[in-house]
């Protein structure tokens, strides 16, 4: 066929957000094709058509079918919300699928592999449904500040296709006795009502421990009416929580969730990840990143994505001049202490030739001699006499003793 190789382009763009009406359109342009003889076309269509149907496994179009199995009415930007009625603050935001982050956050294989699992019970909900099996409706994520869990839960409401009612805490605890409770069974209420996933942030500021000699009464009617709101969930629709502090929630609430997924602070590998994603269009080599993961080692995607902003602003601010890597570093970690283990800003700032021994030493990043000679931005031969140097005052301190 004449122009064929336009044709394919559109069906692959087309594809991309693919609904029954284009598959079919393009099953039978590859069936016409086939019977004018030309079978090498046809064939070509029939490849799409697969790597399609391969590569929406984990496709928002396919988890969609969990919007069929939930109950209650579809939610709207005209649906009316909830307020507190004392202050009329908002009870709950409601975030629909397009506008809920796109991008998948990066984390260690032991987690990708627990939410790739979740996500994989939407995928064959009818299968589950056959057996009389049941996806899991509740999960609780819980870890460190910073290591993406919010965005986590919002990336997998995307895959689901199914609107977020998240949960504002301003609205819901209220000052005045018994208020917040019944806001929690308004909230609730609201969310049962529509088809969509209740996302409940810093959970732990509504399920606390209900021993807890810090706390007034009032608390343990808080997470009273918790319990009894998410075991009425149960049935309902999806919730997810999430938290920093899970040592502070109610033993009673972890049995709630079907699922606990702790989202732990990223390795060095991850760390690296991360921090080459964020870099883009910055160019930097393999060991260079690797560096930058070294130096906030122990931190979280959060400092990963403080420390690349930095970099930027300071590429842009330095006019394209090239600082050794080092050097750059040492001013960050003059203006970030709190995100550089002291150990690491301390040889940074002020000891350069324990930060060298360090960066030798370390067997877990393996660092060469010569890459850490461009870190510091001096001749390899340098640093061989820099080490000589440290080598003989130790030694000498080592005969003094």
């Amino acid at each position: 066929m004449k122009d064929f190789h336009i044709i394919h382009a559109l069906c692959r763009a087309a594809l991309a957000s693919p609904s029954n009406a284009v598959i079919r359109q393009i099953e039978r342009l590859r069936d016409s094709l086939e019977k004018e003889g030309s079978k090498a076309d046809a064939k070509k269509l029939t490849s799409l058509l697969n790597s399609m149907d391969k590569a929406c496994d984990m496709a928002p179009t396919r988890i969609q079918k969990s919007r069929i199995m939930l109950a209650g009415e579809e939610l709207t930007p005209n649906s009316s919300i909830p307020v507190d009625k004392e202050t009329a603050i908002p009870l709950v935001e409601v975030l629909f699928p397009d506008a809920l982050l796109a991008e998948q956050p990066i984390f260690g294989s032991n987690v990708s592999l627990a939410v790739q699992s979740i996500l994989d019970e939407w995928v064959h909900l009818e299968k589950l449904s056959e057996i009389d099996a049941h996806p899991s409706k509740s999960c609780l994520i819980y870890g460190s500040p910073g290591t993406g869990k919010t965005h986590l839960a919002l990336w997998m409401a995307r895959q689901m296709g199914i609107p977020v009612v998240l949960a504002r805490l301003d609205g819901l605890i209220s000052s005045f006795l018994g208020t917040t409770s019944r806001n929690i069974g308004n909230l609730f209420t609201f969310a049962a009502r529509y088809r969509c996933i209740l996302l409940l942030d810093e959970f732990d500021a509504i399920a606390k421990l209900r021993n807890d000699p810090q706390e007034v009464g009032e608390i343990k009617r808080v997470v009273n009416t918790l319990l009894q709101n998410l075991d009425a969930r149960r049935d309902s629709g999806i919730t997810i929580g999430i938290t920093n502090h899970e040592f502070l929630l109610d033993p009673a609430i972890w049995r709630r969730f079907d699922v606990q997924i702790e989202i732990p602070k990223p390795s060095h590998e991850v760390l690296s990840k991360i921090i080459g994603k964020f870099l883009s269009p910055l160019k930097f080599k393999d060991e260079e990143i690797k560096f930058l993961a070294w130096c906030i080692e122990g931190g979280t995607g959060a400092d990963a994505k403080s420390l690349v902003q930095w970099i930027k602003k300071n590429h842009v601010l330095e006019q394209n001049k090239e600082s050794p890597l080092v050097e750059l570093l040492r001013r960050f970690a003059l203006l970030n202490s709190g995100r550089i283990d002291s150990a690491k800003r301390n040889m940074l700032v002020h000891e350069e030739d324990n930060l060298l021994t360090a960066l030798l030493d370390n067997q877990e990043f393996g660092f060469k001699k010569k890459e850490v000679a461009d870190f510091m931005g001096i001749a390899a031969s340098t640093v061989s006499k820099k080490i000589s140097k440290i080598k003989e005052m130790e030694q000498e301190g080592r005969y003094a003793q």
